[in-house]
């Protein structure tokens, strides 16, 4: 008989030995399906992004930028005028526009003048200072106007309405004493460039266009192009690209960043003015190569109407370094001769000079997410999720203190009622009361007891966790792809960091679902339903903020 029973013990343990292997081999299965069903609807639920290479070239005549100076003798354009600055306003719709204007001092005829218009990182007449001190010193009035920002937002803007802002300044420009009014043009930056063309149709007696560092493209097209050529730069995963179309491509509601779409073609095709183009060629952001060949298309007069140079090493700002290094000085020589005589300067040529650009994929058409990941929808389901997530933990804590004062409450009676009855009673009926403190500690002992407080509190956790690794990772690659820079250990590192999250998140998920059965037999009644309807809750809207974590770019190491 005891070898019997050693027998029997030994075969007992030896099969929850299996059943625990067992178990365990159903949770890992289980953890690998999870993290694959999240990367497929990742990787699936989105467009995918593949930009199509550029295969046109530019070819520049000359390495040299220099545009012909016959008309004024072969010498310097810029610096051969003292300048004089000061300070004037209008106003526009109501509104008080401060405007600076930089004159040369001594000019015996009429001179030409040119209106700045800023792009999206300026606003204040001063940050063109450099700009007007030089063209103003070859013998060109300069009028900068501040930038209308009470219209301006990162959200909301109208570029029709700016050119209506702008040409207040340019018929100042065109009454200003010495300024011959029939050679007024505009300088336009960056996003100055799709207001330019607008002014110019509105008026086509506009002189000339100098567009720098424009996009052409609408955009949307140019901040795709950008966020591409930036990720690439600073080298991150091939499968976070593919947040590219999702972000850029998507309509927020309520006319929010309406303005990607605006399309400056039209009005380049109505415009006659001879046009001045500039690029750095460390320009990124800008499609340098085929911008210039849309607008040749475009304009009436083809490829005899622009001008094209191409500043070797130069940034947005055709400056080499950064933001505040001085503006490359061949530049503004450049520019100012072609503004004193632009008809002339096409003339003489070459129309492309300069550096060899180079640009790896068009700036083209961005796709459009799915409906159920665009427009109010991009905004709802995260939304939805957070606050379904939210619900299910308050479902949980609320239940679990009320259940944990009726277990005290139930308590205290069933001992009151139990000393009242003595020992007799104890003995008999007393073996009730004694069942109903048990019950009191297991039914209605709060969410411990019911086997979810520790898988929830890790999904939840984590799935907190997944979120704020993400926007964690794509602000730090943001900031190195605006700084030009690479860092390996960041990039892959984060990267790394942010799929064990993932990982880490779905192997919670299939805890906490499993603890569902064992959840229910430990409670009884009301506990039950709502213990349970919290959790459900709570599984619910973790899994979906997982589901736009995957969408953004978590679980992507196999998708």
């Amino acid at each position: 008989m005891a070898q019997y029973g050693a027998d029997q013990e030994q075969s007992l343990r030896l099969f929850g030995r299996v059943r625990g292997a067992s178990a365990g081999l159903r949770v890992v299965v289980w953890s690998v399906l999870t993290v694959v069903a999240f990367a497929l609807v990742g990787a699936f639920a989105g467009p995918a992004w593949q930009p199509n290479p550029v295969t046109a070239t530019v070819e520049p005549a000359t390495a040299d930028t220099a545009v012909s100076a016959a008309s004024w003798g072969g010498t310097e354009a810029v610096g051969r005028y003292e300048t004089v600055s000061r300070q004037e306003s209008v106003q526009s719709e109501g509104v008080e526009i401060e405007v600076l204007i930089v004159e040369p001092v001594g000019l015996a005829d009429p001179a030409p003048a040119v209106v700045f218009l800023h792009g999206a990182g300026t606003g204040r007449a001063q940050s063109f200072a450099e700009h007007a001190t030089a063209l103003a010193s070859a013998g060109i009035v300069a009028v900068v106007p501040d930038k209308r920002l009470d219209t301006y937002t990162t959200f909301q803007r109208d570029y029709e309405a700016m050119a209506v802002d702008y040409a207040v300044t340019y018929e100042m420009a065109r009454e200003l004493p010495g300024v011959d009014p029939d050679r007024v043009g505009l300088y336009a930056e960056s996003e100055g460039t799709w207001i330019a063309p607008v002014l110019a149709q509105e008026h086509p007696e506009v002189a000339f266009q100098a567009l720098i560092s424009a996009p052409i493209v609408t955009p949307r097209e140019q901040a795709a192009f950008a966020v591409d050529a930036y990720l690439r730069n600073v080298g991150v995963p091939h499968s976070l690209l593919r947040a590219i179309p999702r972000g850029a491509g998507a309509h927020l509601p309520g006319g929010i960043l309406a303005y990607a779409d605006f399309d400056v073609l039209p009005y380049l095709a109505a415009d006659p003015q001879p046009i001045f183009m500039a690029y750095g060629t460390q320009d990124a952001s800008m499609p340098t190569v085929q911008a210039p060949q849309i607008v040749a298309g475009v304009v009436p007069g083809g490829t005899d109407q622009v001008m094209l140079r191409y500043y070797e090493g130069a940034n947005h700002g055709i400056r080499i370094g950064s933001s505040t290094d001085p503006v490359v000085g061949a530049f503004f020589e450049d520019l100012s001769r072609w503004m004193l005589d632009p008809a002339e300067a096409m003339a003489q040529g070459p129309a492309v000079a300069g550096a060899t650009p180079s640009q790896l994929n068009l700036a083209d058409a961005v796709p459009e997410p799915q409906w159920y990941a665009d427009g109010e929808m991009l905004l709802r389901v995260p939304l939805a999720s957070a606050a379904t997530l939210a619900g299910g933990v308050l479902i949980l804590l609320v239940s679990s203190a009320l259940v944990r004062v009726r277990g005290r409450v139930s308590s205290t009676r069933s001992v009151a009622l139990a000393g009242e009855g003595g020992d007799e009673e104890i003995g008999g009926d007393g073996e009730e009361a004694g069942a109903s403190v048990g019950v009191g500690r297991s039914a209605t002992g709060g969410l411990e007891t019911t086997g979810l407080a520790r898988p929830l509190s890790w999904l939840v956790a984590m799935t907190l966790l997944v979120l704020a690794s993400l926007l964690a990772y794509i602000v730090a690659v943001a900031r190195l792809a605006l700084d030009y820079s690479t860092d390996a250990v960041l990039v892959w590192g984060g990267w790394v960091l942010v799929q064990a999250l993932a990982v880490a998140a779905a192997v919670s998920l299939v805890f906490s679902v499993r603890a569902l059965p064992g959840a229910a037999r430990a409670c009884s009644g009301q506990h039950r339903v709502w213990t349970l309807l919290g959790a459900g809750a709570t599984i619910l809207g973790c899994v979906g903020l997982l589901i736009v974590a995957g969408y953004w770019g978590a679980f992507s190491p196999i998708s």
